[in-house]
């Protein structure tokens, strides 16, 4: 709460409609335009305004609650109610209105938008709508042209500059991209990890790194640096307890750390695999369902882990020299962890309170689980390849597809999304504690393996429970935070019943 520093109310009704509170994000909106307007604002009201009505036609007709859980108290404002708070709005406000709320605005406002957008110096923000508007009509090369505009000519929408150029690598039109990047100014403007990809794609890998750095300094928040700081040490204290780390801790303790950082440098290729993948196979994202699950298992999956047991091989020589099979799954789990650590740095910079919080209570384990599993399975197959081999392919396609069926499942929601995918944990953790339970052989005395699991637990989600409420309130914490404690009391219960089958 001390590091945390405190949100405006647009921050405060962005964190509530990103958790689904559409109608408590309004009331904070409204309140806004009423004393301040300003088209950012009105903007971020028209949207949050038409996914809420769209969420609660949805409910009603699957049979449920019109209003979201985090919204008790509060309703939709009618368009009755909309048209009158637009109608109190300044001139320039009102045309914007007019212009985003309607699929087909009327000619004469579309002409003074587009008026707007082509004088020198432009009305600001008029070229970003029209931007908006050409991407609607997939007319990405008109699009790209309007944000690029928009860009150069505020500074402070310099993020629009990006969406130009991604819009032109996503047309795999790199003669254009090479052509804006060589103007000074769009250069400038360029976000780190804009210019990251143009030199991966480039093959310029030192200016690849240099880039990658610079934008990852901007993940350092210190309430980010804090709950991922006491997360990792959380799950750190769980691993060093699995790992009997009071029977040899100086060697240990030197392994444990060495892994983690690894694992935090795991995400350097990683980087480099989404560019390559993005750049080179096409393979992204597309909302088409069948399209999707591939990405996520052979895009998603298979570059994370394949990044991680890369960087855990450098350590494997000096495990099987100095450690045993333990050390190989512990430290294997570190490499995870470490991983997750820098991934959790993103997820709490990224402003979506539901994704931030669903996958920092569930992320950590996760990668834990499967590196640790994953790790086990390279050792026997390093120490007997012959008998090995197929083991090993079998381990690793299932932790990849585990991996995959999880990130596809949190972003389709229309087939279950996060509580489905708690699936996904079940298994993950009877492998890892499999893992584990053949390489521990004989139990150590103090905190028991649930013990220190359960600590790390409520750790992290006491931290994340602080966070959240600070952030939006108890209501709306408790609605972003639902899945990702479910997943934790699924992992709980699996521990439970899969130590339980182990003492016998």
């Amino acid at each position: 709460m001390l590091l945390a520093r405190p949100r405006t109310d647009a921050e405060r009704a962005s964190a509530l409609s990103s958790s689904k509170s559409y109608a408590r994000a309004e009331a904070i909106y409204a309140g806004i335009l009423r004393r301040d307007p300003a088209v950012p604002v009105l903007l971020d009201f028209i949207s949050n305004h038409k996914r809420g009505v769209a969420d609660a036609i949805r409910r009603r007709t699957e049979g449920g609650a019109a209003r979201d859980a985090g919204d008790a108290g509060g309703t939709m404002l009618t368009e009755e109610a909309v048209d009158s708070l637009v109608a109190r709005l300044p001139p320039d406000l009102i045309v914007v209105a007019r212009f985003v709320s309607v699929r087909a605005p009327p000619p004469e406002v579309e002409d003074a938008i587009r008026d707007g957008a082509a004088r020198v110096p432009p009305v600001p923000w008029y070229n970003h709508l029209l931007g908006q508007a050409a991407l609607r009509s997939d007319a990405t090369a008109e699009a790209a042209g309007y944000f690029l505009r928009e860009g150069l000519a505020f500074p402070q929408r310099s993020d629009d500059v990006d969406r130009a150029i991604d819009l032109w690598i996503d047309a795999d039109d790199w003669d254009e991209v090479r052509a804006r990047l060589d103007d000074p100014r769009v250069f400038a403007a360029a976000d780190p990890e804009t210019k990251a990809r143009v030199a991966v794609h480039e093959r310029n890998w030192l200016a690849a790194s240099r880039w990658y750095v610079v934008g990852w300094r901007d993940r350092l928040t210190p309430s980010g640096l804090a709950m991922t700081g006491v997360a990792a040490l959380a799950w750190a204290f769980f691993c060093s307890r699995l790992g009997k780390v009071g029977q040899r801790p100086g060697r240990r303790l030197a392994f444990y750390a060495t892994a983690f950082v690894l694992g935090v440098l795991s995400v350097v290729p990683t980087v480099f695999l989404i560019s390559f993948e993005e750049a080179k196979l096409r393979l992204v994202e597309t909302g088409d369902a069948a399209r999707d699950i591939l990405f996520f298992v052979f895009g998603v999956g298979l570059r994370e882990e394949a990044s991680k047991l890369a960087l855990f091989a450098l350590l494997l020589p000096a495990l099987r020299r100095w450690g045993d099979k333990l050390d190989v799954a512990i430290c294997g789990a570190m490499v995870g962890l470490g991983f997750a650590a820098e991934e959790n740095l993103g997820y709490l910079a990224s402003g979506d309170i539901h994704t931030e919080l669903g996958r920092f209570l569930t992320a950590n384990f996760l990668h834990i689980a499967m590196t640790g599993t994953l790790a086990a399975a390279l050792d026997d197959f390093v120490s007997d390849p012959g008998e090995r081999a197929t083991a090993f392919s079998n381990t690793a396609l299932t932790v990849v597809g585990l991996h995959g069926a999880y990130d596809f499942l949190v972003s389709h929601r229309e087939f279950g999304g996060g509580y489905v995918a708690m699936v996904a944990f079940v298994f993950l953790t009877r492998l890892f504690l499999g893992t584990v339970d053949r390489a521990r052989l004989r139990a150590e005395r103090g905190l028991s393996p649930l013990h220190a699991f359960i600590f790390a637990t409520a750790v992290v989600t006491g931290v994340s429970a602080v966070y959240a409420t600070v952030a939006v309130g108890p209501l709306a914490a408790a609605a972003a935070m639902a899945e990702g404690v479910l997943g934790e009391a699924v992992t709980i219960a699996v521990f439970v019943s899969t130590l339980s089958a182990m003492e016998r």
